[in-house]
């Protein structure tokens, strides 16, 4: 099993720009006009697109557990979204020999909050593609893993956002069948023990691929096998850890 990421990059258009630049002619043309605009000259000479990913490079290969580090805004969620199929790359090879399981990244846009823990359990598993009876016998086990038995009745927005994630982390992992799986730093909003716990049900796993963004330098040393670090939506380092929080230390004083 692997991941093979080539060239990938990622242009966000800036759609709104003649919104903008039309509101700016007509208050300026409402204040004077026979003046000629010069902020709206000004401001149709700047850039209509964002480079949120520039030439992203790396190869990951069965049991890899990779932490995707960088300063906020680097493009961090913006390349978990886009290996996850949520954003379409600009350019570049996305390749992967295996399914992936439902991306915890926005683990609250898979949830109906107004309804029960237990019934958003099902939905996520019917989502994955299991029978509604093959959800309901491993409910017990979905429900102790995550911490939830005396809240299964209880609506999901009654839910911190750390028993959110347990959720979602637990059907994700205990009902799927997958074997790569992309997590968004919402894995630190759960407690330090359930993170222990999720830890040791990962690392039983066999033959998968996980990739978990996180600013926790704990985190990353304890799960992970190799970093990735992005900053400005560029790849600064990709291989060992220890060398490269040496380069993020870098970053962060720079």
């Amino acid at each position: 099993m692997q991941i093979q990421i080539k060239n990938l990059s990622l242009v966000y258009p800036l759609r709104s720009l003649d919104h903008y630049l039309l509101r700016a002619k007509f208050v300026s043309s409402f204040k004077n006009f026979f003046q000629k605009n010069k902020s709206s000259e000004k401001f149709s000479k700047k850039k209509n697109h964002i480079v949120a990913l520039d030439n992203i490079n790396f190869n990951l290969e069965s049991n890899d557990r990779v932490g995707l580090i960088g300063l906020n805004g680097s493009g961090k969620s913006t390349l978990l979204s886009t290996l996850a199929g949520i954003y379409a790359p600009s350019s570049g090879e996305i390749n992967m020999d295996y399914n992936l399981s439902i991306p915890i990244i926005q683990p609250y846009s898979v949830c109906e909050h107004d309804d029960t823990v237990h019934n958003n359990i099902i939905v996520i598993g019917l989502l994955l593609g299991f029978k509604k009876k093959q959800i309901e016998n491993q409910m017990k086990e979905i429900l102790s893993f995550a911490e939830l038995e005396d809240y299964q009745n209880f609506p999901v927005a009654t839910l911190s956002q750390g028993m959110k994630f347990k959720m979602v982390f637990a059907v994700c992992f205990i009902l799927d069948g997958k074997k790569i799986y992309f997590i968004d730093e919402f894995f630190t909003t759960g407690d330090e023990k359930f993170q222990n716990t999720g830890f040791d049900y990962i690392n039983q796993k066999k033959d998968c691929i996980i990739m978990v963004c996180s600013h926790s330098r704990r985190i990353i040393e304890n799960f992970c096998n190799k970093i990735l670090i992005l900053d400005k939506g560029k790849q600064v380092f990709f291989g060992n850890i220890d060398k490269g929080f040496e380069i993020y230390n870098k970053i962060i004083k720079e």
